[in-house]
């Protein structure tokens, strides 16, 4: 792969031209004022070093776009289920509210009478309505909160697991671009030996 940069030094050339330049120091100096010249090895750059690190920067990038993009599927998908549930217990819900609201005017209803004995008569009659009501909103409240909250925990498993399978492939693809920078390196190595 050719890069802009594969007239720039490396750092680790640097580093090695550094230590050459040092060793060279010191040669010099225990010769002391003799003039010998000494035939040193030119060290060549290692721009295929370079080409090692940024095929690994390449690598490791498009493993993060794709565990972003794993991760903002799984949460795509657990959004539109939340919807999908949200509109499932709308009619439990409206059904609940209508008789709330029944309860409430059956017992409204008997305002309207003044003598004592009728407004109890009237109470007691719409309570046994009521009750009917109440035992029916009761038991349309627990069957769907019940069910409700099962699509929640398993909605929650599926979640928690999709992220996990991304994090899992993430790793693998992390794993597999480390590997192929040690393999692109060991090569670069045994090329310049």
């Amino acid at each position: 792969m050719e890069t802009p940069r594969r007239n720039a030094k490396s750092e680790e050339t640097s580093c090695r031209l550094c230590w050459l330049l040092a060793i060279s120091l010191l040669h010099c100096l225990h010769i002391g004022s003799s003039l010998e010249l000494v035939d040193w090895p030119t060290a060549m750059p290692d721009l295929g070093l370079d080409d090692c690190h940024d095929e690994f920067t390449v690598a490791c990038a498009n493993a993060s776009l794709v565990y972003s993009a794993s991760l903002e599927l799984c949460e795509l998908h657990a959004n539109e289920t939340i919807a999908n549930l949200e509109v499932d217990v709308e009619l439990e819900r409206m059904q609940i509210e209508l008789g709330s609201s029944a309860v409430c005017g059956n017992l409204r209803f008997c305002d309207v009478f003044e003598d004592d004995l009728e407004y109890l008569k009237c109470i007691s009659e719409n309570s046994n309505r009521n009750l009917d009501i109440l035992t029916e909103i009761n038991y349309n409240a627990t069957h769907a909160y019940t069910r409700m909250r099962e699509d929640y925990d398993a909605l929650h498993r599926t979640f928690l697991l999709c992220g996990l399978e991304a994090q899992k492939d993430y790793m693998e693809d992390l794993r597999e671009a480390h590997r192929e920078l040690s393999q692109c390196r060991l090569e670069i190595e045994e090329l310049m030996e």
